[in-house]
């Protein structure tokens, strides 16, 4: 399939926004927020925070050879700055960075999948990809760029139309999953555990809980939630939103679920899974319980995108541990 062009003029609509300067016509290589990284022929977004303003490096990006600038109505650039420069305006930077990678997800017609979760979002993220990758072209979040600026520059990777994206969603305060998944409108929502890795920001596990269940918001009867039954926290909340859903952990009736777990300390698990698609032994050298859940978790979702078990369980024998995540 064809990768997704990007106009100045399409930028332009998709962010709502006013083309101060430039061709509409002019094609946008990569959307960057860092203009370290930037080549010719690359969009910048100007974003400004507590201690930087990316208006401050416009000039000179434009004068590198960007194709153009996303800057907040108002900036009028340096008395030398050329007119053909492409120049965007709009309210806010963030917002249509934001914006921009939404459109960009809903013009590539991409499945979705988000993850959420106090512990194992990236294990999970990984082990979710690989199995999908048997079948699909798949992308996923790059390290951890899973926030309100990392996700939309995640998202960019939807221009290439792959089958699958694989998007991780962190948080540290109230209202930021519901604003990722408005953005990325994920297919597949999954939610790994509530742990107590935000009580600094909030009150209770339960206020956590809160925070992480934003990750339903706006699911539909078409969105499939996976969630784990052994977290009370999750399923008390999963359980009241509309959506075809698949459960995993060691409890009873688990979608799929795990029984005979062995231990085996540096070499990871071996347990005996049983899915709507038959049992089979998983080993996998990922180390610890809670990595065994993230496997499980992956399995549901590579099912329900009709990934064969025995190329589930392959992929599970030959894991390696996320970058500082789990490594002995």
């Amino acid at each position: 399939m064809n990768e997704l062009e990007l106009t100045l003029g399409w930028v332009t609509k998709s962010v709502g926004g006013t083309l101060q300067s430039g061709d509409p016509g002019l094609p946008v290589g990569d959307v960057l927020t860092d203009s370290r990284s930037l080549r010719a022929g690359d969009l910048f977004v100007a974003l400004k925070g507590p201690r930087f303003d990316g208006h401050s490096f416009v000039a000179e990006v434009l004068e590198r050879g960007a194709a153009g600038a996303i800057v907040e109505r108002g900036y009028v650039g340096s008395k030398k700055q050329d007119p053909t420069y492409g120049v965007i305006g709009v309210g806010d930077t963030l917002r249509a960075l934001q914006g921009l990678a939404h459109a960009v997800r809903v013009a590539a017609a991409t499945r979705v999948i988000a993850i959420t979760g106090s512990a194992g979002k990236t294990t999970t993220k990984e082990t979710i990809a690989e199995m999908l990758a048997t079948r699909y072209r798949v992308v996923k979040n790059k390290g951890n760029l899973n926030n309100h600026i990392g996700l939309p520059l995640s998202l960019m990777q939807l221009r290439t139309r792959p089958d699958m994206a694989v998007m991780e969603l962190g948080m540290n305060h109230a209202g930021e999953i519901s604003r990722l998944v408005e953005i990325a409108e994920p297919d597949v929502r999954v939610w790994t555990n509530v742990g107590d890795a935000h009580l600094g920001f909030f009150a209770s596990p339960d206020a956590i809980a809160d925070a992480k269940g934003e990750i339903l918001q706006l699911a539909t009867g078409d969105t499939l939630l996976v969630w784990n039954a052994d977290d009370a926290r999750v399923m008390a909340r999963a359980r009241a939103f509309p959506a075809r859903t698949m459960t995993f952990g060691t409890t009873e009736g688990a979608t799929v679920r795990a029984v005979s777990i062995e231990d085996r300390g540096i070499d990871g698990s071996r347990a005996r899974v049983r899915t709507p698609a038959g049992e089979r032994v998983f080993e996998t050298p990922l180390l610890g319980r809670g990595n065994l859940a993230n496997v499980l978790a992956a399995t549901a979702v590579a099912l329900g995108a009709r990934i064969a078990l025995e190329s589930i369980v392959d992929v599970a024998a030959r894991l390696r541990p996320a970058d500082r995540r789990g490594a002995v």
